[in-house]
């Protein structure tokens, strides 16, 4: 019975199905998160991801720069929708409830209508109430910072690039990304050390793990099972 757990040892992000620029943006996300770690083993992490990053972003403007496959490589009107909710959801929990704790009149200055009016807003109704938050949050920056200003302009602007696709009839190009072999294959093994290393550190509460990915930004969890491996002889 123990073979139907195999594939529960085999790292899942090989098997992501999704556009380049998506993996990325999920590689760029978990290199913030490292990077703010207080777990040293997981700190330690972060420049080699960062760099995978660096050099993956290469490979993607090279891509972007012939002819016809830019814009098959823009994240899809529907994805860059999700990592908008995504986006408010994280930036409500990691950033406006701890710094506005004290003072809720602020954080409903931001959020007037509540979290859920922007999460659970439909496709047509989300990016006009995501301009509203992102101005919102550029009119708090003296205690927020410009960082989240910054990634809901990024969103924005990225989202005005998938609608024109979409309306040009383009179609996004997705693919496994741990098929693809060499830098790609090498961040999903640097993403499944992450995976690891912080079950490892917070194995008595595995959920805090899941903050290191986000998993928002995918059209699937894993894009399907990994095939399960035939069983390890053990070395005598």
């Amino acid at each position: 019975m123990a073979a139907l757990y195999h594939d529960l040892y085999t790292p899942h992000f090989n098997n992501i199905r999704c556009s380049r620029p998506t993996f990325l943006c999920l590689l760029n996300y978990t290199v913030t998160a490292t990077g703010a770690s207080t777990d040293p083993a997981l700190l330690a992490l972060s420049p080699g991801l960062k760099a995978a990053a660096t050099a993956l972003a290469g490979t993607v403007v090279a891509r972007e720069g012939q002819d016809g496959t830019g814009q098959a490589l823009t994240r899809s009107k529907k994805d860059v929708l999700r990592a908008m909710r995504t986006f408010v959801q994280d930036t409500n929990a990691v950033t406006l409830v701890p710094t506005y704790r004290q003072h809720l009149d602020r954080l409903k200055g931001l959020l007037p209508q509540g979290l859920m009016h922007l999460t659970d807003a439909n496709a047509t109704d989300l990016p006009v109430r995501f301009e509203a938050f992102a101005k919102a949050l550029h009119a708090h920056e003296g205690d927020l910072g410009k960082q989240a200003a910054k990634d809901a302009d990024a969103l924005l602007t990225e989202l005005t690039a998938a609608t024109a696709a979409k309306d040009a009839g383009l179609k996004v190009e997705k693919e496994t990304i741990g098929s693809l072999g060499g830098q790609w294959a090498h961040a999903c093994q640097l993403l499944w050390q992450v995976h690891c290393t912080a079950l490892a550190a917070f194995w008595q509460e595995p959920k805090q793990a899941e903050i290191y990915f986000n998993y928002g930004l995918l059209p699937n969890r894993t894009g399907g099972k990994a095939k399960v491996a035939a069983p390890a002889t053990p070395k005598s």
